[in-house]
């Protein structure tokens, strides 16, 4: 019974933060206005955002929110990740290093203001092992950029659909809507 409950609460966190998105995405938002998602809404919606962009090879996925930060949690198998989005066989540093699920825990800062936002990857666990400096960005140049092209990191990128800004805290992340309807590109 209690898991039929827990199942339930989180099908309404997905479609409440789908819902929100959705109309952010649409243009629905009457300028100035705000979009505030709970932790659960965002959990939720990352578990649905990992079944959908990863279908096989992260499960347990999960977030904490911090003041301008997030902490991901997540069971890994980077050969899996790689196979399914690039079709190619791993090399063997990957086979070697990275074969198998792995824990992984991601950390990351936030920021934005005039419709612009950056997401800097401060630390990276991989099996309790942290991966941080130049062997940090090794692993995103050579295997996070080219497994998912479309992910930008440790630069500034354009926000989309009008939004102005965003905020990252321990009480859910708050979306704002710009009183203008603008696009800014990438």
């Amino acid at each position: 019974m209690l898991a039929c409950l827990l199942l339930g609460a989180a099908g309404v966190d997905e479609q409440t933060a789908f819902r929100k998105l959705g109309t952010i995405e649409a243009g629905a938002a009457a300028p100035g206005s705000r979009f505030a998602f709970t932790p659960a809404e965002v959990n939720a919606w990352f578990r649905a955002e990992g079944r959908a962009r990863v279908p096989q090879g992260v499960r347990d996925l999960r977030v904490d929110l911090g003041a301008e930060r997030a902490t991901g949690y997540a069971t890994v198998d980077f050969l899996k990740i790689q196979k399914a989005a690039t079709g190619q066989e791993p090399g063997w540093l990957m086979k070697n290093l990275f074969a198998g699920e792995r824990p992984v825990v991601v950390t990351a800062r936030f920021a934005s203001r005039d419709g612009r936002a950056r997401v800097d990857v401060e630390r990276v666990e991989v099996s309790g092992i942290a991966i941080e400096g130049r062997t940090l960005e090794f692993v995103i140049e050579d295997y996070l950029r080219p497994t998912f092209p479309d992910v930008v990191v440790n630069e500034w990128f354009g926000l989309k659909f009008g939004v102005e800004r965003f905020t990252v805290g321990p009480g859910g992340v708050s979306v704002s809507v710009g009183t203008t309807a603008k696009q800014i590109p990438k």
